[in-house]
Protein backbone atom coordinates (compact mmCIF):
# COMPACT_ATOMS: atom_id res chain seq x y z
CA UNK A 1 0.00 0.00 0.00
CA UNK A 2 0.93 3.20 -1.01
CA UNK A 3 0.46 6.47 1.17
CA UNK A 4 0.91 9.65 -0.95
CA UNK A 5 2.05 13.43 0.05
CA UNK A 6 0.67 16.81 -1.88
CA UNK A 7 1.88 19.84 -0.97
CA UNK A 8 4.31 22.57 -0.73
CA UNK A 9 7.73 21.90 -2.06
CA UNK A 10 9.51 21.67 1.30
CA UNK A 11 6.99 19.39 2.99
CA UNK A 12 6.72 16.96 -0.17
CA UNK A 13 10.42 17.11 -0.34
CA UNK A 14 11.24 16.39 3.72
CA UNK A 15 8.47 13.20 3.43
CA UNK A 16 10.06 12.06 -0.11
CA UNK A 17 13.46 12.22 2.04
CA UNK A 18 11.86 9.74 4.44
CA UNK A 19 10.44 7.19 1.83
CA UNK A 20 7.34 8.38 1.23
CA UNK A 21 5.58 9.04 -2.24
CA UNK A 22 4.90 13.02 -2.55
CA UNK A 23 3.98 15.72 -5.09
CA UNK A 24 4.18 19.24 -5.26
CA UNK A 25 1.03 20.69 -6.47
CA UNK A 26 -1.19 24.23 -5.23
CA UNK A 27 -4.20 24.99 -4.07
CA UNK A 28 -6.29 25.11 -7.72
CA UNK A 29 -4.54 21.70 -8.57
CA UNK A 30 -5.21 19.44 -5.54
CA UNK A 31 -8.51 18.19 -5.58
CA UNK A 32 -8.40 16.92 -8.83
CA UNK A 33 -5.10 15.79 -8.04
CA UNK A 34 -6.46 13.91 -5.30
CA UNK A 35 -9.32 12.51 -7.81
CA UNK A 36 -6.72 10.65 -9.51
CA UNK A 37 -6.10 8.54 -6.54
CA UNK A 38 -9.23 7.95 -4.93
CA UNK A 39 -9.70 5.33 -8.03
CA UNK A 40 -5.93 3.43 -7.15
CA UNK A 41 -6.66 0.25 -5.38
CA UNK A 42 -2.89 0.60 -3.95
CA UNK A 43 -3.15 4.00 -2.35
CA UNK A 44 -4.15 3.39 1.45
CA UNK A 45 -3.43 7.39 2.39
CA UNK A 46 -3.55 10.81 0.99
CA UNK A 47 -1.82 13.40 3.38
CA UNK A 48 -2.37 17.24 2.17
CA UNK A 49 -0.04 20.04 3.77
CA UNK A 50 -2.27 22.33 5.75
CA UNK A 51 -1.09 25.40 3.89
CA UNK A 52 -2.11 24.09 0.59
CA UNK A 53 -5.61 22.37 1.66
CA UNK A 54 -6.55 25.69 3.69
CA UNK A 55 -6.11 27.99 0.46
CA UNK A 56 -8.27 24.89 -1.17
CA UNK A 57 -11.73 25.65 0.67
CA UNK A 58 -14.60 24.23 1.04
CA UNK A 59 -14.65 21.80 -2.28
CA UNK A 60 -11.28 19.74 -0.45
CA UNK A 61 -13.45 19.58 2.73
CA UNK A 62 -16.15 18.24 0.94
CA UNK A 63 -14.26 15.66 -0.62
CA UNK A 64 -12.34 14.79 2.39
CA UNK A 65 -15.20 14.13 4.05
CA UNK A 66 -17.50 12.24 1.71
CA UNK A 67 -14.66 9.79 0.38
CA UNK A 68 -13.67 6.92 2.69
CA UNK A 69 -10.77 5.33 0.87
CA UNK A 70 -7.88 6.44 0.23
CA UNK A 71 -8.03 8.28 3.81
CA UNK A 72 -7.34 11.59 3.36
CA UNK A 73 -5.72 13.54 6.08
CA UNK A 74 -4.75 17.20 6.88
CA UNK A 75 -0.74 17.25 8.15
CA UNK A 76 1.02 20.89 9.49
CA UNK A 77 2.93 22.30 6.50
CA UNK A 78 6.86 23.20 7.51
CA UNK A 79 6.43 26.67 6.58
CA UNK A 80 3.73 28.90 5.87
CA UNK A 81 1.32 26.55 8.00
CA UNK A 82 1.09 29.53 11.06
CA UNK A 83 0.46 27.05 13.67
CA UNK A 84 -2.42 25.55 12.45
CA UNK A 85 -4.07 23.10 14.31
CA UNK A 86 -5.00 20.06 13.31
CA UNK A 87 -7.78 18.02 14.98
CA UNK A 88 -6.82 14.49 14.17
CA UNK A 89 -9.25 12.41 16.32
CA UNK A 90 -11.82 15.08 14.66
CA UNK A 91 -10.97 14.16 11.29
CA UNK A 92 -10.54 10.40 11.82
CA UNK A 93 -14.37 10.44 13.47
CA UNK A 94 -15.87 12.27 10.35
CA UNK A 95 -14.17 10.19 7.74
CA UNK A 96 -15.10 6.79 9.52
CA UNK A 97 -18.49 7.85 10.52
CA UNK A 98 -18.66 7.97 14.05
Amino acid sequence: MRVIVLGDEDTVNVFRLIGFEGYVVDPKSLVPRIKEFVSMDDVAAVLVASNVSGEAGQEFINLRTRIRRPLILEIPALRGGEGKEVNYMALLRSVLGI
